[in-house]
């Protein structure tokens, strides 16, 4: 299980955020369920989770796929892997933009993740 517990980096607006993407395939009371942890570098008193359920990735043991969901994206077939960067730097623009301040402190948890994938206009995951 190496680097499940690391977090990486990225940084959106000139500030640096660590994310990590996390898949429990034993939660059998809300599967699929998955979430992304978002972490301001510079402020480590904040943590945001975005929670998805109808997204499903295709993980094995300790392995995230190098493929993922097929879905529509601004009208285009395209592979979601929300374990690439480029899928979570804009959630965490959204996140970032929408629903929290990266001077916030405590928790935040975001039950709908599915619905801001459908806000950034990915359709039939």
């Amino acid at each position: 299980m190496k680097n499940r517990k690391k977090l990486r980096q990225m940084t959106f607006n000139g500030e640096l955020y660590l994310w990590a993407y996390h898949y429990d395939d034993r939660d059998f009371d809300n599967y699929p369920y998955s979430y992304y942890l978002f972490v301001p570098k510079e402020n480590n008193k904040l943590k945001v989770r975005v929670y998805f359920k109808r997204y499903a990735p295709d993980m094995a043991i300790d392995i995230y796929s190098e493929a993922g969901t097929i879905c529509l994206y601004k009208g285009e077939r395209i592979v979601l892997n929300l374990c690439r960067p480029f899928f979570a730097r804009q959630v965490i623009e959204y996140v970032f933009q929408n629903c929290c301040n990266n001077t916030d402190t405590g928790e935040v948890e975001i039950k709908d993740g599915d619905l801001i994938l459908n806000r950034l206009g990915f359709k039939e995951f």
